[in-house]
């Protein structure tokens, strides 16, 4: 792996400053071998890895070490990119927006700070990941539930910042938010809410302090470090339904959403719902060359053989139900079924249910896991993915026209349609429109590229956009933010410009901040 420096920096400056950075945090934790580069390169690269290769990276044990980096960073204007764990698989992991950027790794960062159980919260550092956080829960024998995303060996704090999803009713991991402490640019620390208070025991507690509530600013943005967060935990519930809709077909996501709307906002599913479509249920279990050996996309006629074999429909619906008062799990699964009947009668509803005290089961999504990642080969080893993730209203209409939209762009540019939904909160659903491709592949590489990029002027023309992105398509996401002559943009580069006037952390994420090499 060849040698880079950071953009803009002169060989002289970027030598001295390593220098630095080895005197303040210890030579072993100033990495820049090749082998060490190596390894925050992105595994699931869509194209060239080296097309976002890291100059060196660093690792601070604490906020002292972390206030040292960054005023070494200042004077030699070296450019940072904070990773929490660098596990954001499908999104670049560890790897920077811009190519030479130094990662800054604050895995080490990794103190459970305090779990209260009286008030259901949790103060962590961004190198706890959810199988530390599970396990210590496990161990206290806590009667409060994390929400973990699919894939589990992330960083809590990390997910949360990204607008991860989980599978309770604390589902929405950045809403779980109370209280963060961050580090800026010039080694401030600031604490929002009501930590400005010293011996505040209402930081975690409640979001609305006397004044601006600050934690958003601070999520998927280059504006400071957090080094501390609170987040809300769940009470684990007495009782638990898994729902399982299945055999609505091809042409039914639009009535389906309708029908799944109203539940959702009345709180009778009171989780995260996930819609996934006939290609996302025959990968289960299968390889592509077993249903498919043509060229292009699979047809949607052989996706549909597929599926009757396995005696499914087109849609395929999941959510889990949570309830903490005795009988009430009854009344919610007698309601669901009862709303299918009058309005989806040719749906097939299964359910499964638990109970306080029985043991676990994989359904409930309480296991941190891996799983999800087996479906990454499905067009060769070694194997990626990405996805393209629109916002759109929970309305049947607006839904089935981009899911429409969608599906025919993926069938035009040869990849296979494997696409998701999930329903958040219940006015909206997040589709995770899967681009599946082998890696050395340069061909499909590139059609996903320009897949995602036309997707992205696709759903603008439609007034609709992304809820995150792959750092390869940050600029894309961004272009389409113009109302009132790119107003929110603007204001994203005057804060940014207040904050952080060298521009040392984090250039290019989510469009804020990018210069020219």
């Amino acid at each position: 792996m060849a040698e880079l420096l950071p953009p803009g920096v002169a060989p002289a400056a970027f030598a001295a400053a390593l220098t630095e950075f080895r005197q303040a945090l210890g030579a072993e934790w100033v990495f820049t071998s090749a082998d060490d580069r190596a390894s925050y390169l992105d595994p699931f690269a869509i194209g060239d890895r080296d097309d976002h290769a890291t100059a060196a990276a660093l690792a601070p044990a604490d906020t002292d070490q972390l206030r040292a980096v960054l005023r070494i960073a200042t004077r030699h204007k070296v450019p940072l990119w904070p990773v929490s764990m660098g596990k954001n698989f499908a999104y670049g992991t560890a790897a920077p927006a811009i190519k030479g950027t130094v990662v800054l790794d604050l895995k080490r960062m990794n103190r459970i700070l305090e779990i209260n159980e009286d008030l259901g919260y949790a103060l962590v550092e961004p190198g706890v990941s959810f199988f530390d956080f599970k396990d210590e829960l496990d161990r206290r024998g806590a009667k409060f539930w994390m929400s973990g995303p699919a894939h589990s060996w992330g960083s809590v704090i990390g997910n949360a910042l990204e607008h991860g999803v989980g599978y309770t009713p604390y589902g929405i991991h950045a809403d779980t938010i109370c209280g963060m402490e961050v580090m800026l640019a010039d080694g401030s620390l600031v604490r929002t809410g009501f930590g400005a208070i010293p011996g505040s025991q209402e930081w975690q507690a409640f979001k609305l302090p006397f004044g601006p509530v600050l934690d958003g600013l601070f999520t998927q943005s280059n504006f400071a470090i957090v080094t501390k967060m609170g987040l809300w935990l769940m009470p684990e519930p007495a009782e638990m339904a898994g729902v399982t809709i299945d055999g609505p077909g091809r042409g039914d996501l639009a009535r389906l959403v309708d029908t799944l709307r109203p539940l959702k906002l009345d709180d009778t599913i009171n989780s995260t719902y996930t819609i996934a479509n006939g290609m996302r249920q025959i990968t289960g279990g299968a390889r592509r060359a077993d249903i498919w050996q043509g060229p292009g996309a699979i047809p949607i006629a052989r996706i549909e053989q597929a599926l009757a074999t396995r005696g499914k429909g087109w849609w395929n619906v999941i959510f889990n139900l949570f309830e903490h008062t005795a009988g009430g799990m009854d009344l919610r699964v007698e309601k669901v079924r009862r709303h299918f009947a009058d309005r989806m009668p040719q749906a097939k509803l299964s359910v499964v249910r638990w109970k306080q005290g029985e043991p676990q089961a994989p359904w409930m999504r309480q296991e941190t896991s891996l799983a999800p990642l087996a479906v990454v080969d499905w067009r060769g080893s070694p194997g990626g993915h990405s996805d393209f993730g629109p916002v759109v209203a929970a309305v049947g209409s607006r839904v089935n026209t981009l899911y429409e939209m969608v599906e025919r762009r993926f069938e035009e540019f040869g990849l296979d349609p494997w696409i998701g939904m999930f329903g958040i909160g219940g006015r909206a659903l997040v589709f995770v429109a899967d681009m599946l491709y082998a890696r050395d592949d340069k061909a499909m590489t590139e059609a996903c590229k320009a897949l995602f990029r036309q997707l992205c002027k696709d759903a603008a023309q439609m007034g609709i956009g992304v809820y995150r992105t792959h750092l390869e398509f940050m600029d894309d996401a961004a272009a389409a933010q113009t109302w009132g002559d790119r107003a929110l943009p603007r204001l994203n580069a005057r804060i940014k410009t207040a904050l952080d006037p060298v521009g040392i952390l984090a250039p290019g994420k989510q469009g804020i901040g990018r210069k020219p090499a």
